[in-house]
């Protein structure tokens, strides 16, 4: 999936970004109960996951596929302790081979990054949703002044009688600016 194109570029220009999600403080009785089974690490994770900006934009009706994620991110902890202590097995011929709960577990890991990138859980796919980070739209808010400064800063310069055009003048650059310093 590519990313969006900005606002002013699409043929569509109805459809909205999210835009900046501010830092609401959330009100602790309003977060969903997490899922009973999960252990006290993933229910603590849950908390965070709540208490974050992404929160702000899931809807009542995602939460089973949040659940999800979440049961998801406990089983491959699970595999990954079974795992460290199981590498290898026996095949069918009494041959040593390697675990089949890794092709299991890379099985996991990719419905884990999907339900990830449906919620914008990292920079790029919250880039894709139309999330704008507070850090990043401040910077382009300050490029977006630099660059308006510095077309400000160009058009009067033109104004400027103190202005040489570096072409007009012959010789090299470094005359031009002496030119200039000269006056």
């Amino acid at each position: 999936m590519s990313a969006k194109k900005p606002a002013e570029k699409r043929q569509n220009r109805t459809t909205r970004d999210l835009g900046v999600l501010p830092q609401i403080q959330v009100d602790p009785r309003s977060v969903p109960i997490p899922p009973a089974h999960l252990t006290e690490r993933w229910v603590r994770s849950w908390e965070v996951f709540w208490a974050s900006p992404f929160a702000q934009v899931v809807q009542p009706a995602q939460y089973p596929a949040l659940e999800r994620l979440f049961s998801m991110y406990e089983e491959r902890e699970r595999m990954d302790t079974y795992l460290r202590e199981e590498p290898m097995t026996v095949g069918s011929q009494g041959q040593k081979i390697l675990n089949p709960m890794y092709r299991q577990r890379t099985s996991v890991d990719a419905e884990i990054r999907q339900l990830e990138d449906r919620f914008g859980l990292h920079p790029k796919a919250g880039l894709q949703l139309g999330i704008v980070y507070g850090e990043a739209a401040r910077s382009l808010e300050e490029l977006n002044a630099r660059i308006t400064n510095a077309t400000i800063a160009e058009a009067n310069s033109e104004a400027d009688p103190r202005y040489i055009d570096s072409e007009a003048v012959e010789g090299s650059a470094e005359e031009a600016a002496l030119l200039v310093a000269d006056q």
